[in-house]
């Protein structure tokens, strides 16, 4: 259990990251004064809002993961019957789980888009 916990954290602390690099590339792209920047901005806005949109989404999904997590954690200490045991049944423990997943999905979609940008780019 210690291992899934460990690869877990770092799974949310790596999708924290590209949530926040989507979003400084697209800070970037917006406000680039290079011909790069704005051939990107004006060939393909929707691409790029949508991978600015990902990055968000991504940071917004790790937040709410924490919070459920958090909430079925309380709730897992307090129980009288079994301590320390989680119930796949609560919602808040659903619920961090869907997160945990939305959260990658969201942040590979991103990048998806990420690299349809460069491929269009360089191509």
């Amino acid at each position: 259990m210690e291992r899934r916990t460990e690869f877990a954290g770092r799974v949310s602390e790596t999708t924290r990251y590209i949530g926040f690099g989507l979003l400084a590339i697209f800070y970037a792209m917006i406000h680039g004064t290079e011909p790069f920047f704005f051939q990107m901005r004006s060939t393909w806005p929707l691409a790029l809002r949508l991978m600015a949109l990902c990055g968000a989404v991504t940071i917004l999904v790790d937040y709410l993961h924490y919070v459920f997590s958090y909430i079925a954690a309380d709730r897992a200490l307090d129980r009288k019957d079994k301590p320390n045991l989680y119930d796949p049944e609560w919602i808040a423990y659903r619920l961090a789980t869907y997160f945990f997943w939305a959260k990658q999905v969201a942040a590979l979609a991103g990048c998806g888009l990420l690299i349809f940008l460069v491929a269009q780019a360089v191509g």
